[in-house]
């Protein structure tokens, strides 16, 4: 994902200017691009956007853009040509949905199982040539998030493509993912819960995936420079509650890293896992920075990670190869409580072994792993001889009232972690580079706007650059969006946020790049949905990416997840009594893959 920059200003104008010129173009000898308006606004100047492709174009071939694009990856391969790899995070198990009584009124399904889109563009004009599916709906992965390329700038012989699920309910792996009309039970013959990161080896379009990464809503698996070997870090952006349940450990979300000796053993899962554990007892989760300190007086805290069992770490039971249960027998997990039978709690399986195996103080170490809130997506800094420091955006629960009352998340935070190349599981150092939760927030819908308007709202996705820059992506909670009717002057659309690493204080630092454009919502012509606009907020961006080295200095790519749009919609099926109606609506909720340009000192 993230890439050097190179000096290519020409052609960057090249491609504004033909772009702008020929308006949204059709297939030509340059490629397609997208007759759709874009859904990205750039500020601080404005600059131009280049909407790509939009969701359900279609190329030569039968190839279609499809819903929930998330992550991209890039590469360069001759020829003036480069592909994009970009997520699209669908499931077919529906979401939302009512048991007992589905409706296609109240219950939503995509049309297919995860996919990899595979762009082949021209990098002169940014026209897509090509395109095709690196990795298929077939492959019955479910709601891939963000994507990460690791290359030889992180020690790999050659690149391996990261993408995750961002799941934890159980499916199929083969045949019909979920044949409903329910969710599949924990234990389910021949299924297994999701929550897998798995690994694409581009050259050989072999796609594995890789267990011992960790069982685990995984938000991002990202490379990262060590002195030997490989290592990647994946967070947990658990869908669980921080809040206390009598007789329960929490769950909550942590970090982990893996280290293999090289590309081929960690294809073939010979790796092993490390969860990040602070070595200050004072210090064991979120809570314990207290938001109302200013960052520049937060502590720094020192940790390590420490191994997570391989049998914990896959899931699988180590003799039968089952999957692990609370209720499995065996070294390290036996006498362990099963997930509360609470509204919202995740379903038994690895995740819940996994987590509960961190925070029961259960390890062989007798430690608690650090308790995050939820972990999204990870950066390493791409200035000279920083690639130690590592970002990672923390959303929060965006729970309203005032801070530091206990499990008050409001805003997220940017974590910043300085790890040692040498020996990456020692002498690892925490702190705080971005604070949001210093304001609270409040609802869209009560007397007032949302009280923390130029706070970070709910950070999701990140990138840094070569110049000091740290993009921050919003996906803002319905506490920090706005009605589509307000008239306040504070309100506003998801926002791309520009922190300067090289401040002084980088959480001061801070300014508005760019916004999604929702104009597109209930337009005719566009969305087919028939409903009620959604709030300024409910769309947004992600996978942003640096493409400076393509397309020139200050280039970027992102996905646009246009959440209320949709673009096509048909009847589910109806297999769940009473029979009648179909039990959910197929929908294909819009987006698009975008091209825009910031200042290139950034």
């Amino acid at each position: 994902m993230r890439r050097r920059y190179a000096v290519l200003a020409a052609v960057a104008a090249l491609v504004v200017s033909a772009a702008l010129a020929a308006g949204a173009t059709a297939q030509n000898s340059s490629g397609f691009q997208t007759s759709q308006p874009s859904m990205l606004t750039v500020l601080n100047p404005a600059k131009a956007t280049v909407p790509l492709i939009t969701v359900g174009e279609t190329m030569p071939g039968g190839y279609r853009f499809e819903a929930i694009p998330d992550g991209i990856a890039l590469r360069t391969r001759g020829q003036g040509r480069l592909d994009l790899f970009v997520n699209h995070e669908t499931s077919r198990v529906p979401f939302p949905y009512t048991p007992g009584a589905p409706t296609e009124a109240n219950s939503q399904n995509d049309f297919d199982n995860s996919q990899v889109s595979q762009l082949i563009l021209n990098q002169k004009s940014a026209g897509i040539l090509s395109a095709k599916y690196a990795v298929t709906g077939d492959a019955n992965y479910q709601r891939f998030c963000t994507n990460y390329m690791g290359t030889a700038a992180e020690g790999f012989d050659r690149p391996v493509l990261f993408a995750n699920e961002e799941a934890q309910d159980w499916v199929f792996r083969t045949g019909n993912a979920w044949p409903g009309p329910s969710f599949i039970a924990p234990g389910t013959a021949n299924a297994e819960q999701a929550g897998v990161a798995a690994a694409h080896d581009v050259r050989t379009g072999q796609t594995k995936t890789i267990y011992g990464l960790g069982r685990l809503n995984h938000e991002n698996t990202v490379a990262i420079p060590v002195e030997e070997g490989i290592a990647v870090l994946t967070t947990d952006d658990t869908f669980f509650t921080t809040q206390d349940i009598a007789g329960y450990p929490n769950a909550w979300s942590q970090l982990y890293l893996y280290l293999a000796d090289d590309v081929d053993d960690l294809m073939n899962d010979g790796g092993d896992l490390y969860a990040f554990v602070a070595d200050d007892p004072d210090f064991k989760d979120y809570f314990d920075f207290d938001p109302t300190v200013p960052v520049t007086m937060q502590p720094t805290i020192e940790g390590h990670f420490v191994k997570v069992p391989k049998h914990i770490a896959t899931g699988k039971h180590p003799t039968t190869g089952a999957e692990l249960l609370s209720t499995s027998t065996g070294a390290g997990y036996s006498g362990m409580l099963p997930p509360p039978a609470v509204g919202g709690a995740p379903p038994d399986g690895p995740q819940w072994v996994l987590d509960q195996w961190g925070n029961a103080n259960i390890n062989e170490h007798g430690e608690d792993v650090f308790r995050f809130v939820r972990l999204e997506d990870i950066a390493y800094d791409k200035r000279p001889g920083m690639s130690n420091n590592v970002y990672i955006a923390d959303t929060g629960r965006a729970t309203a009232g005032a801070a530091p009352t206990v499990n008050r998340s409001t805003n997220g935070r940017i974590w910043k972690f300085v790890l040692d190349p040498e020996t990456p599981t020692e002498n690892v150092e925490l702190s705080l580079l971005v604070e949001g939760d210093d304001n609270p927030t409040s609802s869209f819908s009560s007397p007032s706007p949302p009280a923390a308007v130029n706070e970070i709202h709910q950070p999701d996705n990140i990138e840094t650059t070569a110049n000091g820059s740290l993009f921050v992506q919003e996906d803002p909670s319905s506490g920090n969006q706005f009605s589509p009717t307000s008239t306040d002057p504070n309100a506003t659309t998801a926002r791309i946020w520009r922190v300067d690493l090289n401040a002084a204080n980088p959480d001061a630092a801070r300014t508005v790049a760019a916004r999604v454009d929702q104009s597109l919502d209930e337009l005719a012509g566009y969305d087919v949905d028939a409903a009620s606009r959604a709030n300024l907020g409910n769309w947004e961006s992600s996978g942003i990416i640096d493409a400076s080295s393509v397309f020139g200095p200050g280039a970027y790519l992102t996905t646009i997840q246009a959440h209320s749009l949709w673009v096509e919609k048909a009847d589910g099926p109806d297999v769940a009594a009473p029979l009648g109606t179909p039990d959910y609506t197929f929908k294909r909720e819009g987006g698009q893959l975008v091209l825009f340009f910031l200042n290139p000192s950034w």
